[in-house]
């Protein structure tokens, strides 16, 4: 930042032209100046700077936190114009390292957004992209938007799995995009393995193993029997065994009650509920629109106009939230300018083998003096886990911390991610008069 300083009178005048970084996200531009005149000393001048600098830093921040969410609105404004109905967005990351649930969290969340909404609206759009998570909040969610609201449209624009899958059950119409996907309902248990490693695994895995156990290896002895169940529990635990069980019910009942809420026929609700259970052999098995509909599930598709809306928002997500760029903290340390030297060459010493004892220990003292001690800051990170948005407000799960990396003897890198910071941050839209 280039300051000039000229006096006249009892005034002083400051030029101050701005950086290049700083015109670009104030969205100004390059090499704008800014002219203060003060009555008064050095000292004083000084102060005007500092809150002039800290206007323009905070003013920064404010615009690059919200300039991406700015931009989607226009989008759900033609959304919403064309629907004819308010429309709130869910999204939760599916980056890989950094991928983020449906948690109990976002209740509150929502609570804002619905109250953020006239009265008078009856209906209204949910467009959601999530890999899942916590079943119950889609019962939740769906509850509280049932208390509000008199039909309930859920968007899908890409990827709808597992407790996401649960969300849409509830709607009275589900409007996919070609590109999108449901999943079934199956919820999966974690479990250590004997090398300490996550596995996972549903209800349904245990019951085809014993089916397996029983017809295709042909064993029907009961004591023969007991002893596979019994492998079964010392590699997982008969305690979780019984939770996934119970799961199973859960995500069976889940299932009809949320699709009772619009559907009549008890026959159909019971088939679909089962079907999203038990009829996929794989819990990511992608659920397109055309067997969704073959499912009975209530699938339209989106005209053209609303498909290609709808699939601009999902792409405007997946850029900030950088859901196709995994989280490698070694690839972030590796690229950064500060954090060079731990990649730079290393001096090797080869010393002559049977040195004698007194001309080693002096060539070793030698080495150690002219060693350089290098010192790496940690590299700061940011990631969006969620987000709920609408032309009213927006809600942001952000996760801040640092990286620490540190080259080792056998010239491998260590790196420790800390995290320092996480929650919801709340922002209302201002509109335009």
């Amino acid at each position: 930042m280039k300051v000039q300083k000229r006096k006249i009178g009892n005034y002083q005048q400051l030029y101050i032209t701005l950086p290049a970084k700083i015109c670009q996200a104030m969205d100004i531009e390059k090499g704008t100046d800014i002219l203060i005149s003060v009555a008064g000393k050095d000292s004083l001048l000084l102060k005007v700077i500092s809150k002039v600098i800290i206007i323009i830093m905070v003013g920064n921040n404010r615009r690059n936190i919200y300039m991406a969410h700015e931009e989607r609105v226009k989008l759900y404004e033609k959304i919403e114009e064309k629907r004819g109905r308010p429309l709130i967005s869910y999204f939760t990351n599916l980056r890989a390292n950094a991928s983020a649930q449906m948690a109990s969290d976002v209740i509150p969340e929502f609570a804002k957004q619905i109250l953020e909404i006239p009265k008078e609206q009856k209906e209204v759009d949910i467009l959601i992209v999530s890999y899942g998570g916590d079943p119950t909040v889609a019962w939740r969610i769906i509850s509280m938007l049932r208390e509000r609201f008199e039909k309930v449209s859920v968007l899908v624009p890409y990827a709808a799995y597992s407790a996401a899958t649960l969300l849409a059950l509830g709607a009275n119409e589900i409007l996919m995009h070609p590109f999108s996907n449901l999943g079934p309902v199956d919820p999966q248990l974690a479990y250590k393995d004997k090398e300490g490693k996550i596995q996972q695994f549903g209800y349904e895995d245990l019951r085809l193993y014993l089916d397996f156990v029983k017809g295709d290896v042909g064993i029907s002895d009961q004591e023969q029997l007991e002893r596979a169940f019994e492998l079964v529990c010392k590699d997982i635990g008969s305690i979780p065994i019984g939770v996934a069980k119970r799961s199973s019910y859960l995500a069976l009942s889940m299932g009809e009650k949320l699709l009772s809420l619009h559907m009549k026929d008890q026959n159909k609700v019971k088939a679909i509920a089962e079907a999203l259970n038990k009829s996929f052999y794989y819990h990511g098995y992608p659920v397109g629109r055309k067997e969704a509909k073959k499912v009975g599930l209530p699938v339209k598709n989106p005209d053209e106009e609303l498909e290609n809306l709808m699939w601009l928002v999902w792409n405007d997500v997946e850029e900030e939230m950088e859901c196709n760029k995994p989280f490698d903290p070694l690839g972030i340390v590796l690229s950064d300018e500060k954090t060079a030297k731990l990649i730079g060459n290393v001096p090797q010493v080869q010393m002559p083998i049977n040195l004698p004892p007194q001309i080693l220990q002096q060539a070793i003292n030698d080495i150690l003096n002219k060693i350089e001690v290098i010192q790496v800051e940690p590299i700061d990170y940011e990631l969006i886990s969620a987000s709920i948005e609408s032309t009213r407000c927006i809600s942001e799960f952000k996760v801040k911390g640092k990286i620490s990396a540190a080259r080792l003897p056998d010239m491998n890198i260590a790196v420790n991610v800390v995290k320092t910071e996480s929650g919801w941050r709340f922002h209302k839209i201002k509109k335009e008069e």
